[in-house]
């Protein structure tokens, strides 16, 4: 975790309707950042608590109001972020985790992590939308899944656990949460949230960079924030600790396997999307 740990709280008390106990057993929380709750989180449920600050590894300024384009170049550098991974895995390791959550972690994995370790992720935007190329429409981090669902005239958002692979939010999907309404402002049309000239790659660097505030602090930027937030609450806190409870039952039940690729396996075929959903009405 990087943040808060809302998402990490939701799954140290998740107790099952028909069982005493989840079949995960959390071992450790592992955070990037030094000022995340992780460690009063983890005082408070009794697990062990670890630190690998990759503001100090990347000898950034902490914490930082705006990466610089240079400092978004150092971590980017695959080779560093890779040791920087590396320090992830002997820590794993050390404490003989064999499932990962990542609950609200900032950073993309490495593709050894995803072929080490079962890693599942939250993720806030429906991922079982494809755009005309068959690609995922609504990959992204924070809100821009919602800000793109909002701009395509969706009327409701999705949050969608999955499997974590190498490709970026492309792993198998394990449940796809309720709907939660997109409620515009009062005769709203989406395009109307953009500044004036702007599109969404001009917002989301305003964003990521620190730019001009008409762009940064949009109208689209904070309704999608707000909706995002809905969306943790009806979403992310419910199916998250559904989804890590499923897979760690296949797990242990030898029905969730890898292939020679790394690719996951149920019961011996390729895992498809919801396979935790399968069956329900």
């Amino acid at each position: 975790m990087s943040g808060s740990g809302s998402n990490a709280r939701k799954l140290l008390e998740y107790v099952p309707p028909d069982r005493a106990e989840a079949a995960y057993q959390i071992r450790l929380i592992l955070s990037d950042n030094p000022v995340s709750n992780y460690r009063r989180i983890a005082e408070e449920h009794g697990v062990s608590a670890e630190l690998n600050d990759i503001y100090e590894f990347f000898a950034l300024p902490h914490p930082p109001a705006r990466l610089s384009p240079e400092d978004r170049g150092k971590m980017k550098d695959r080779p560093r972020r890779e040791r920087f991974d590396r320090r992830i895995d002997r820590i794993l390791r050390r404490y003989g985790v064999r499932l990962v959550a990542l609950a609200g972690y900032d950073w993309v994995v490495a593709p050894f992590l995803c072929s080490n370790y079962v890693v599942l992720n939250v993720h806030p935007g429906d991922l079982r939308v494809r755009d005309e190329a068959g690609r995922r429409r609504y990959i992204g981090l924070g809100w821009i899944p919602t800000a793109k669902a909002i701009l395509d005239h969706r009327s409701f958002v999705h949050a969608t656990t999955h499997l974590v692979t190498a490709q970026l939010d492309g792993g198998p999907i394990a449940r796809v949460s309720r709907a939660v309404p997109i409620e515009l402002p009062q005769g709203g049309d989406p395009a109307s949230l953009l500044p004036e000239g702007a599109g969404l790659k001009d917002v989301m660097r305003a964003v990521r960079n620190g730019g001009e505030p008409r762009l940064a602090e949009s109208r689209l930027v904070v309704h999608s924030q707000e909706i995002q937030e809905r969306l943790k609450r009806l979403g992310d806190w419910i199916e998250f600790p559904r989804s890590l409870d499923g897979v760690a039952v296949l797990m242990g039940s030898h029905r969730l396997s890898r292939d020679a690729e790394g690719g996951f396996l149920l019961d011996g075929e390729a895992v498809q999307d919801q396979f935790l959903q399968q069956g329900e009405e």
